[in-house]
């Protein structure tokens, strides 16, 4: 059996090319955002506390997912269960 891949469409230009990020809570300092915004040089820094993440952060978890239109940009956050199955779809 193929596993079905997620089709996401962009609420604001209905495209339907999304990149996908997670959203990370940093515990110390209360920042949430994608993960990219975690992505350093040198590894995985807050932005706004600026220490240091490592593999298993017991400071940082993981609360949901957002992705962002390739088209225009925005950023919306993904509800659990909201996004249409479609086969031949791939969500990256």
């Amino acid at each position: 059996m193929r596993p079905r891949a997620v089709r996401i469409t962009c609420p604001s230009c209905q495209a339907g090319d999304a990149a996908v990020s997670s959203i990370v809570h940093h515990l110390i300092c209360a920042y949430v955002g994608p993960d990219y915004d975690f992505e350093a040089i040198e590894g995985y820094r807050c932005p706004k506390c600026l220490r240091a993440l490592h593999d298993h952060d017991r400071y940082a978890e993981i609360v949901g997912e957002s992705a962002r239109c390739r088209r225009c940009g925005a950023e919306f956050v993904l509800p659990g269960g909201s996004v249409e199955a479609q086969e031949g779809s791939l969500r990256d």
